[in-house]
């Protein structure tokens, strides 16, 4: 039962998050920058190691690009959806201190 429910609020916090990136600008992201949308971020996680993957979110956080947000949340998001929930806390971590610097692209 309290595996259902963490997943259940896991769902709801994932939609919350999938609708914040939507309006800050995924979709502009994505026609300026190829690397961030879902269908590449995805395809990263399953195609890479689990280091590779937490080299991955560094590598975000340290370009700090102009889009890093907005390719952190995906990116953290992709890692959910494929239940790798250590690496998602490490994206999530990483992305709190990214929005702390970058401002969400309009």
């Amino acid at each position: 039962r309290e595996r259902s429910e963490r997943v259940q609020e896991c769902r709801e916090v994932r939609l919350k998050a999938a609708k914040a990136v939507a309006e800050c600008g995924a979709e502009k992201a994505a026609k300026e920058n190829p690397t961030a949308t879902y269908e590449h971020c995805l395809h990263r996680v399953r195609s890479m190691t689990d280091k590779g993957l937490a080299n991955r979110v560094k590598a975000i956080e340290r370009a700090a690009g102009k889009h890093c947000v907005v390719k952190m949340a995906i990116f953290k998001s992709c890692l959910q959806d494929e239940n790798m929930w250590e690496l998602a806390e490490l994206a999530r971590e990483a992305l709190e201190r990214l929005k702390a610097l970058k401002p969400i692209p309009v």
